[in-house]
């Protein structure tokens, strides 16, 4: 019962951004440091240090999870899209079928950001979170908030 209570729970890493391209990973090895991922821009499968990838990907997320951190629904932001309003994030695909119908977009950081200043510039900012709150959200940091006298939540930042 007590090892139980101890294990660490990982993160499963699916789908990244490594070099401004989005990957999958088809096998993960720690000991061996490689990760073998399929790289859907170049449609090929890659080889990396797995050292490499951890210290310089970044989280792809899909359409829905963007979604939650803006505070918007999917259908929204894939409104963005095919409008033209943002550009085009990257798709993922079938592996074993390429040429496939189906695809899903998976959003960079950047991205999200990018949409976020989209909805500002729009002037749609309520319930927004701030630019500082994003990024915030984005690198899993700690946000804390205190109470006002009338009733409101606002951000306090560490001095860093």
């Amino acid at each position: 019962m007590a090892r139980k209570n101890r294990q660490r729970i990982r993160k499963k890493l699916v789908y990244f951004f490594l070099n401004g391209k989005v990957h999958k990973v088809l096998k993960l090895s720690r000991g061996k440091d490689e990760v073998i991922a399929w790289c859907y821009v170049d449609k090929k499968r890659v080889m990396y240090s797995y050292a490499q990838v951890d210290k310089h990907m970044e989280k792809a997320y899909t359409v829905i999870e963007a979604g939650k951190i803006l505070g918007r629904h999917r259908v929204t932001i894939e409104e963005y899209i095919l409008q033209g309003k943002i550009k085009q994030p990257q798709k993922v695909y079938p592996i074993s079928n390429p040429d496939s119908t189906w695809s899903k977009y998976m959003l960079s950081e950047s991205d999200i950001l990018d949409i976020h200043q989209f909805i500002i510039d729009a002037g749609h900012i309520r319930d927004l979170p701030s630019r500082a709150e994003l990024q915030a959200i984005l690198k899993h940091n700690l946000i804390l908030y205190t109470k006002t006298d009338d009733g409101k939540f606002v951000p306090v930042w560490k001095a860093e």
